[in-house]
């Protein structure tokens, strides 16, 4: 793998605005837009952010509230209020952990199947539209390259947080 070089002082004056930082902020801003407009279409009993919430549950599996905040990139306070309504609605359940009482497992219940599979169907339509345009071939490699840099960060991350233990 190659390891780049720092920039030299002149290069570093200068933004690019198609930097590997921005093209990976602008994709998720413009992909959630995406996906948020396909949620409206579909129909789906729950606000965008909530379907997001469950789509992350879906992924992760029961999990801590804190972790899925986390995982989500959003304040512990903001998930609390989602899961609240998601909970009134018999989306989700919540319960001790059995390994510290004071923390909260999310779990999704039988309920929230019908709704996953509508917001799945968005999600397929916001897919179509960020790859309208490229081949299998071209999808495919920007997918393994993806995994690779999210590998990458969640190492780094990994790492800073031992060192910062410390």
């Amino acid at each position: 793998m190659p390891v780049l070089s720092p920039p030299s002082p002149t290069e570093t004056k200068v933004i690019d605005p198609d930097s590997l930082g921005f093209l990976i902020g602008d994709m998720s801003r413009l992909m959630r837009g995406t996906f948020e407009r396909e949620i409206e279409k579909v129909r789906v009993p729950v606000t965008t952010s909530e379907a997001r919430v469950l789509v992350h549950m879906a992924r992760s599996g029961a999990t801590r509230q804190n972790v899925l905040a986390e995982n989500l990139g959003l304040a512990p306070m903001s998930v609390t209020g989602y899961l609240d309504n998601l909970e009134r609605s018999g989306f989700i359940e919540r319960a001790a952990d059995p390994a510290d009482r004071r923390a909260k497992i999310v779990t999704l219940t039988d309920a929230a199947q019908d709704l996953l599979e509508r917001i799945a169907i968005a999600g397929q339509q916001a897919r179509a539209q960020a790859t309208a345009g490229l081949t299998a071939e071209q999808v495919a490699a920007f997918k393994s390259v993806a995994i690779t840099i999210r590998k990458n960060l969640e190492t780094e991350r990994a790492t800073a947080r031992t060192e910062s233990a410390s």
